[in-house]
C-alpha cells in the first residue's frame, strides 16, 4: 500500500465518519419528535441506515490489512442488525441480537491478532462480567424466553470488550500501536455502554433519554472501532 494509497483511505474514512455523524444527528432529531408524537418512521429507518453505513465505510477505508478485514466484517454485521433493529417484534430483536453477537465475534478475533488470547488482561474482564451480570439479573423477571439469549449476549460483549482493551492495558505490538489500541479499546466500551440503553429501553423503561445517550455511544462506539483500522 503506497503513501498515496493511505491518505485517500484516511480521507474516504473522514468524510464517511462525517457522514455517520450528521445522521446521528438527525436520527436523534427524529427520535425526539417522534417522542412528542410525530410520525417520523422513514426519517428515523433512513438516518440510521446512513449512520450505519458510515461507519462501515469508514471501516473498509482500513481494509488493507487482515485486521482491517476483520474489523470491516464485523461492522458489516453491526450494520445488518442496525436494520435488523428497526423491525418492532421479539423475531427482529432476536435476529439483531444474533448479529451483533456476530459483529463481537469479529472485533474479538482481529483483537486476537493484535494480542493473544493467553494475554488478554483476564482480572480487567471482571468489570464488564460483573456490569453485565448485575443488568442481566436485574432484568432475569421481565425476559421470559429472552433470558438465555440475553445472558449469553452479556457474556459474549464483556468478553469482547475484554479483547478489546487488551492491546491498550497488555501493550500493543509495534505495528498497531497505542493510538490504535486507545481508540479499540474506547469504541468497545462505548458499544457496552449503548447496549445498556438499549436493555432498558427494551425491558425497563421506554423513554427518548435512553436513545439520547445511548444512540450517540453505539455510532461513536462504531466509528472508534472503524479507525482503529483506518487510523
Amino acid at each position: 500500500m503506497t503513501a498515496t494509497d493511505v491518505v485517500e483511505g484516511r480521507m474516504i474514512a473522514i468524510l464517511a465518519t462525517l457522514l455517520c455523524l450528521s445522521s446521528t444527528a438527525a436520527l436523534l432529531v427524529a427520535e425526539r419528535a417522534a417522542a412528542a408524537g410525530r410520525d417520523t418512521r422513514r426519517a428515523r429507518r433512513n438516518a440510521k441506515l446512513l449512520a450505519s453505513a458510515g461507519f462501515v465505510v469508514a471501516a473498509l477505508a482500513g481494509a488493507g490489512s487482515r485486521y482491517g478485514r476483520w474489523i470491516a466484517g464485523a461492522l458489516a454485521f453491526g450494520a445488518l442488525g442496525d436494520a435488523a433493529l428497526l423491525g418492532r417484534k421479539r423475531r427482529a430483536f432476536v435476529a439483531g441480537m444474533a448479529l451483533f453477537a456476530l459483529d463481537h465475534l469479529g472485533v474479538m478475533r482481529a483483537a486476537a491478532l493484535v494480542v493473544g488470547p493467553a494475554d488478554w488482561p483476564l482480572a480487567w474482564g471482571l468489570v464488564p462480567i460483573a456490569v453485565g451480570g448485575a443488568v442481566v439479573a436485574r432484568l432475569w423477571s421481565v425476559l421470559g424466553m429472552l433470558r438465555i439469549p440475553v445472558a449469553a449476549y452479556a457474556a459474549l460483549i464483556a468478553v469482547t470488550v475484554t479483547a478489546a482493551c487488551a492491546p491498550l492495558l497488555a501493550g500493543a505490538p509495534p505495528w498497531f500501536g497505542p493510538r490504535r489500541a486507545a481508540l479499540l479499546a474506547a469504541g468497545a466500551v462505548c458499544f457496552f455502554a449503548s447496549d445498556l440503553a438499549v436493555a432498558r429501553q427494551r425491558f425497563a423503561h421506554e423513554s427518548f433519554w435512553n436513545k439520547a445517550w445511548g444512540l450517540p455511544l453505539y455510532y461513536a462506539g462504531q466509528l472508534l472501532i472503524a479507525w482503529s483500522a483506518a487510523a
